[in-house]
């Protein structure tokens, strides 16, 4: 199997460089959404060998693993965060174990920050009571409690999930067509939590597997870009409900929002 790693950048220029340096070995397709920090010259520069799609404008991170998906010519694609990096040996092993799940469409792997410390990468099948619970652990763990992140660490297996994050996720070419890619309705956010679901309702199997481990410095392009990326969250959040479980749950999400005194530049959905 050939592998492309599919990787959309913006505004992250070193950490997009040593995400690079450690995906040499294989095709790379980036996608720059009109970075303004230098990013596009760096890679000109500095590898030459990976194909390069420099947008003037931004047009999401959905619409860009979609463009990246067009150029590549692997059998299986990569999606990985510029903020990402993979340690030596981690693209053989991530092929191997997606070739031993024969049933398997997609798969997501382990990840840590530059600290070692446990990061949410997968869940179960989504449902407004398990998106609640998992936005209480995603808040918890983001306030640094590592020991919750170890508890999960420990007892999360190897073995089908329903989701599994974007960061890194490994999928069959012939899936993420069979599918049509990422819905583009989704600029930031959610798209991979949508994908995999479609990807089960077509008859794929989404696998999480623990035994890969790859370093994600998590969400630096939204930290430069707050009130872009809070914004893009909620109106992500309100399209998934809608488009899952129809206008009356958006209507609940909506409401739970304002409940939450979340502001209405916000809620641009």
């Amino acid at each position: 199997m050939k592998l492309s790693i599919l990787v959309v950048s913006y505004n992250v220029r070193e950490l997009l460089r040593r995400c690079l340096e450690s995906t040499r070995e294989h095709e790379v397709v980036v996608v720059d959404n009109a970075s303004s920090d230098g990013t596009v010259a760096m890679v000109r520069e500095a590898f030459p060998e990976v194909r390069l799609l420099a947008w003037e404008e931004n047009r999401g991170f959905s619409a860009a693993v979609n463009a990246a998906a067009r150029e590549a010519t692997g059998d299986v694609f990569l999606l990985l965060n510029p903020d990402a990096e993979l340690p030596a040996g981690a693209p053989r092993r991530m092929l191997a174990a997606l070739a031993a799940r024969p049933d398997g469409w997609a798969m997501g792997f382990r990840q840590v920050d530059a600290q070692g410390n446990f990061q949410l990468a997968m869940g179960p099948k989504p449902g407004l009571l398990v998106e609640l619970g998992r936005k209480l652990v995603q808040d918890r763990l983001d306030r640094g409690d590592v020991a919750l992140g170890n508890i999960i660490d420990r007892f999360a297996d190897a073995g089908p999930v329903g989701w599994v994050a974007g960061s890194s996720l490994l999928v069959h070419r012939h899936a993420f067509e069979r599918v049509g890619g990422f819905d583009e309705r989704f600029f930031l956010y959610f798209e991979d939590i949508d994908f995999c679901i479609r990807l089960r309702a077509a008859g794929g199997v989404v696998y999480y597997e623990p035994y890969i481990t790859v370093v994600h410095h998590r969400g630096q392009s939204a930290r430069l870009h707050k009130a872009q990326a809070s914004a893009a969250y909620r109106d992500s959040q309100l399209w998934f409900w809608e488009k899952h479980r129809g206008p009356w749950t958006r209507r609940l999400v909506h409401a739970y929002l304002v409940a939450k005194r979340v502001s209405p530049r916000q809620l641009t959905g």
